[in-house]
C-alpha cells in the first residue's frame, strides 16, 4: 500500500499532471463539491425552512396564529400552484413552499394548466373566482372540500382620494391561504341557516351576504322548519325580516337548538309587523331584546351621524369586545337607512343574572323615532316621538342552565347586510365577519391577520439634523487631518 501511495504522488508530480490533469481533477472535485453542497442546502431548506424572509414586506413570513393551525391539521392538504407556458409565479411559489415546510400534512403541487387541462374539470370556481394562471387550489382528499383562490383574493383594496377609486394596498397571502386550508380540512363547516316560512328574505334576496359568508368559508342554506326542514349541523339561525308569526312547534325547536348552544341572528326592518307575531316578539324578548316601532332619524345637530339625508344612519360602534378590533383599524364606517331601534339593554349585574345584553350600534344622541303609524306623511320630529341615543344592533349572551351558552345578534336594518353598493363603501364586510366571529367563536375560521403593505412606501424626510452634521463634519474632518499633517512639517 505504501509504495502504491508513493508511485501515486510520484506520477501526479509529473508535469503533465501538475499542469494539466491534476488541474482539470481538481476542478471536477470543487464542483461536485458545489453540487453537493448545493442540494444539501435545498434539501436542508425544503424540509427545515431556514430562508430568511428578507423583503421590505415580509410577505412570505408566517405568523403563530398560522403555525399554530397548520400544527394541529389532521388531514392532507394539497396545494397546487397553476402557471402556464412555464411561468410560475415565483413569488407565490416561495410562499407555498414555505407552508410546506411547516407542516407534514402540506403538498405543493405546481401544475401547467396546458399540459394537465383535466384539472380544470376537477376543480371548478365560480362567478368571482376563475380557475386560471396564477391560482390556487387547496385540496383535501379526506373531506372532498376545496377552495380556489384567485389573483384578487390575494390583494386587499383601499380607496384612494385623490384618485377616487379603489386601488391595490395590501399582500393577504397568509390570511388566504391559511383559512382555505382549515376551511377544507375540517370535519364540518360553520353553517348559517336562513329560516324560509313566514315571508322573510329568501337566500336569494340575502345573494350578497350569502356570497360573502361562502367567501369566507361559511357554509349557507334555507332552512324551513314547517315543512320538515332540520336545524342539525346550523350554528346560526338568521331570521330575516318576518312577516308572519312562529308557530308553537317552531318555537320549541329554536329553543331547543339554542339550548344545544345554538345561536340566533335577527335582521328587522321598521316595516315588520312585530307587534302582530307574539312568539317572535316573546323570542327577542327572552334575550333582553326588545324592538320598537318606528323609523330611526337622525338630527341635524348630530354632524356625521348620517349621509346626506336624516335617514341614511351612519350608526356609531359601541366599546364593546367584538368592536374593539374595527374601531382600532378605523374601520368603523357603515350606514343603515331607514334603521329601526331597540330597547335600550338593562345595566350589566340587573335582572336575569345569566344574561349579558349591549348595544353594538347605536345613533346620535339628538336622533329620534319617527312614530310612521300615527298616519302623518312626513319624518320631521313630531310632539310625542321618541328622541335621544337609539340602540340600532344589540348583542346578547345567555348562559343555559345545562351549560351550553347561545348568542343574539339583532340588527335593525336588512339593507346593510343586501346592498352590494353599501358594501363597496362602507365597512359592512368586515362587520358582517365580525359578527359571525362573535356568535360562533369556537366554530370561526376567519383569522386575525393583517394584509402585508403591497409597495414599498416612498421615503420621506425626517429629522434634518443628522445630515446637516454630517454634511458639516466631513470638511471639518478633512481640514483637522491636513492640520495634523502640515504642523508637524512646519517646524522642521
Amino acid at each position: 500500500m505504501k509504495k502504491l501511495f508513493s508511485a501515486l504522488l510520484a506520477r501526479l508530480r509529473q508535469p503533465k499532471w501538475r499542469h494539466g490533469k491534476l488541474g482539470s481533477l481538481l476542478m471536477a472535485l470543487a464542483i461536485v463539491i458545489a453540487v453537493l453542497v448545493n442540494i444539501a442546502m435545498q434539501t436542508a431548506e425544503n424540509s427545515l425552512g431556514l430562508r430568511q424572509d428578507l423583503s421590505f414586506n415580509r410577505y412570505a413570513t408566517t405568523g403563530e396564529s398560522t403555525r399554530a393551525a397548520l400544527a394541529r391539521l389532521e388531514n392532507d392538504v394539497e396545494l397546487y400552484l397553476l402557471y402556464q407556458n412555464g411561468e410560475e409565479n415565483s413569488q407565490l411559489l416561495q410562499v407555498l413552499s414555505h407552508y410546506a415546510t411547516l407542516s407534514d400534512r402540506i403538498t405543493v403541487l405546481p401544475t401547467d394548466i396546458n399540459r394537465n387541462p383535466g384539472i380544470l374539470t376537477r376543480f371548478t370556481g365560480d362567478l368571482d373566482t376563475l380557475l386560471e394562471a396564477d391560482s390556487v387550489v387547496v385540496n383535501c382528499p379526506a373531506t372532498g372540500r376545496y377552495r380556489v383562490l384567485d389573483y384578487g383574493d390575494f390583494y386587499t383594496q383601499g380607496y384612494d382620494i385623490e384618485l377616487g377609486d379603489f386601488v391595490i394596498e395590501g399582500i393577504s397571502y397568509e390570511k388566504e391561504l391559511t383559512e382555505a386550508i382549515l376551511f377544507a380540512t375540517q370535519s364540518s363547516v360553520p353553517t348559517v341557516g336562513f329560516l324560509q316560512g313566514h315571508g322573510e328574505y329568501t337566500l336569494e334576496n340575502f345573494s350578497v351576504l350569502a356570497e360573502l359568508l361562502e367567501s369566507n368559508h361559511y357554509g349557507v342554506c334555507e332552512v324551513d322548519l314547517l315543512a320538515g326542514g332540520s336545524l342539525d349541523g346550523i350554528n346560526v339561525l338568521l331570521l330575516g325580516c318576518p312577516v308572519n308569526d312562529l308557530d308553537d312547534t317552531e318555537i320549541e325547536k329554536i329553543l331547543s337548538f339554542t339550548q344545544s348552544g345554538g345561536n340566533l341572528l335577527v335582521v328587522r326592518d321598521y316595516t315588520d309587523p312585530v307587534e302582530k307575531m307574539p312568539n317572535y316578539l316573546a323570542l327577542l324578548r327572552s334575550y333582553g331584546i326588545t324592538p320598537l316601532s318606528g323609523v330611526a332619524v337622525a338630527s341635524e345637530k348630530d354632524a356625521g351621524s348620517y349621509y346626506g339625508e336624516p335617514l341614511y344612519l351612519l350608526p356609531y360602534m359601541t366599546n364593546i369586545d367584538m368592536n374593539l378590533p374595527l374601531l382600532a383599524s378605523g374601520m368603523d364606517v357603515l350606514m343603515m337607512p331607514a334603521a329601526c331601534a331597540f330597547e335600550e339593554p338593562p345595566e350589566a349585574g340587573t335582572g336575569d343574572l345569566s344574561l349579558s345584553v349591549a348595544t353594538a350600534l347605536k345613533t346620535g344622541p339628538n336622533a329620534y323615532l319617527r312614530n310612521v303609524a300615527d298616519g302623518q306623511d312626513t319624518i320631521e320630529q313630531q310632539s310625542g316621538d321618541r328622541t335621544g341615543e337609539l340602540p340600532l344592533a344589540v348583542y346578547a349572551h345567555r348562559m343555559h342552565s345545562n351549560g351550553n351558552v347561545s348568542r343574539m345578534f339583532a340588527l335593525g336594518n336588512s339593507a346593510m347586510l343586501m346592498d352590494e353598493y353599501i358594501y363597496q363603501r362602507t365597512f359592512s364586510e368586515q362587520f358582517v365577519i365580525a359578527v359571525m366571529n362573535q356568535l360562533m367563536p369556537e366554530n370561526t375560521i376567519s383569522l386575525d391577520v393583517m394584509a402585508a403593505p403591497a409597495f414599498r412606501p416612498a421615503l420621506t424626510a425626517g429629522s434634518q439634523h443628522l445630515g446637516v452634521g454630517l454634511i458639516i463634519a466631513l470638511p471639518l474632518l478633512c481640514l483637522l487631518t491636513a492640520l495634523l499633517v502640515l504642523i508637524p512639517r512646519k517646524n522642521r
